[in-house]
């Protein structure tokens, strides 16, 4: 089982992942922006972006093969380099927390999801950009990439079309894998699917993506579809995400999050609300005799500025505790609720995790006594109750001691310390506007477009 991180970068490494960095596209007034100008704290530093961008270049030859292509047939387009809407110059690269500490907190979560909306709505940007002076015909136009030839690319594009649907609605479908001599037709499921509407100030949209397009055969932990919903008008701009994993999936069947962007907010109160969703199939770290499944959810909150706060419930997450290769103090079942501020450079302001349930669930090894604090790190359970201030009595009778005991005292304990390698709780609650927001989160109840499974999910149609 690949880590969450890591899936993460395989799939858009394997699927579309624009890593173009260009400069501003004058003239488009006209076309809609889906990108939602999220402040970089809700993502990942610049350098992990660059380092992703470097990785992820399959959107950027399937835009040069469509520009190249639409050169070719005597059309002209906007082509002063391709990259964010906004002028910014940077890429719309997927940026990406560190591969081991997804569920470390509540804002870790936050950004793997909301990163992954930033560079869809920056794609979705881009394809508008590139497709603006094309011919909005219907007609679909085969690229130079020509399969069965020594140049064929499996993951750049042989065909697309740009076809306007209604005065106000228009789709973008890009092939993948056809022959010249037998080229799709509009019936045929695209690799690439973008289709908008716009009316005044209101756009709606759809994006889809199905990475089975490429001849590769992708890992079997892949995520194999995403769907992204637009909803913008004078007030808001939403983007809600669904992703759909494998079956193969060891962990997961598929996450959402939704992206909400007030507007009419002041800038120094509550602009961007994310919402986030995870629904697992197995333990994120397996373990025998551990058959419950996690529910993982997350509400965060941020200013246009990027300062911010998130909430998220975790409930039935396996939480080992390994001190040393010979020495484990147990797996703990555990539900919490993970507490989270940053300020506008990522920094934390204040982290609180709570745990209001964790029962031992095997796999301790820890000697009761004769342990040692240094020379080498191998503590007994006396010793660790003693650094923790649980009590001289603690780990004996029904103190946290057998499979199946009530271990909350010892996991806060540990939390509070940042004893065993965690997050250590850290700072005091600022008592701001994200207090207040925090108060009543609201969180998603499904990670399915109709609330029950993925029938219909990612049709490649769209009504405004």
């Amino acid at each position: 089982m690949k880590p969450l991180a890591t899936t993460k970068t395989v799939l858009f490494s394997t699927i579309l992942a624009i890593s173009l960095a260009g400069c501003e596209q004058p003239g488009l007034s006209a076309a809609p922006e889906f990108d939602l100008d999220i402040p970089s704290s809700l993502k990942a530093s610049s350098e992990t972006a660059k380092t992703n961008a470097e990785r992820m270049d399959s959107m950027s030859r399937t835009l040069e093969t469509i520009s190249v292509s639409a050169g070719e047939a005597g059309n002209t387009f906007n082509n002063g380099g391709v990259s964010t809407r906004s002028g910014t110059g940077e890429p719309c690269s997927f940026n990406s927390v560190s591969d081991d500490d997804m569920f470390a907190n509540g804002y870790n979560m936050t950004r793997f999801m909301v990163s992954a909306v930033s560079t869809w709505t920056c794609v979705a940007d881009t394809l508008i950009t590139l497709t603006d002076g094309l011919p909005h015909d219907g007609a679909i136009v085969a690229t130079d990439n020509v399969k069965g030839t020594e140049g064929f690319e499996a993951d750049e594009p042989t065909h697309y079309s740009v076809s306007d649907d209604s005065d106000s609605q228009t789709t973008i479908r890009i092939y993948y894998g056809y022959d010249q001599e037998l080229p799709p037709t509009s019936s045929d499921e695209a690799g690439f699917y973008l289709a908008w509407d716009s009316f005044l100030s209101d756009v709606s949209g759809k994006l889809i993506i199905n990475t089975q397009f490429h001849d590769e055969v992708p890992e079997s932990d892949d995520p194999v579809q995403m769907r992204l919903d637009f909803d913008f008008s004078e007030s808001s701009k939403v983007a809600d995400m669904y992703m759909k994993f494998d079956d193969a999936n060891e962990w997961a069947e598929g996450y959402r999050i939704k992206v909400t962007k007030d507007l009419t907010a002041p800038l120094s109160g509550k602009v961007f609300e994310a919402q986030g969703l995870l629904a697992m199939t197995a333990q994120y770290v397996p373990v025998n005799g551990i058959e419950a499944l996690p529910d993982l959810s997350v509400y965060t909150v941020a200013n246009q500025l990027g300062d911010g706060a998130a909430v998220a419930q975790m409930t039935d997450l396996v939480l080992p505790l390994e001190l040393t290769n010979t020495n484990h103090l147990g797996n703990y079942l555990t539900t919490k609720e993970d507490t989270y501020y940053f300020d506008s450079d990522s920094d934390w302001d204040y982290i609180a995790k709570t745990f209001t349930a964790a029962t031992l669930e095997g796999g301790r090894t820890t000697a009761a006594t004769g342990g040692t604090w240094l020379n080498p790190f191998d503590p007994s359970l006396d010793m660790i109750a003693a650094e923790l201030e649980l009590g001289s009595s603690y780990f004996t009778g029904s103190e946290c001691a057998a499979d199946g005991d009530n271990c909350v005292e010892l996991i806060n304990a540990v939390v509070e310390d940042g004893f065993a390698n965690q997050e250590q709780n850290q700072g005091t609650n600022p008592m701001d506007w994200r207090s207040t927001e925090l108060m009543a989160p609201v969180y998603l109840d499904s990670v399915f477009p109709n609330g029950l499974n993925w029938d219909g999910a990612f049709d490649q149609v769209f009504y405004p």
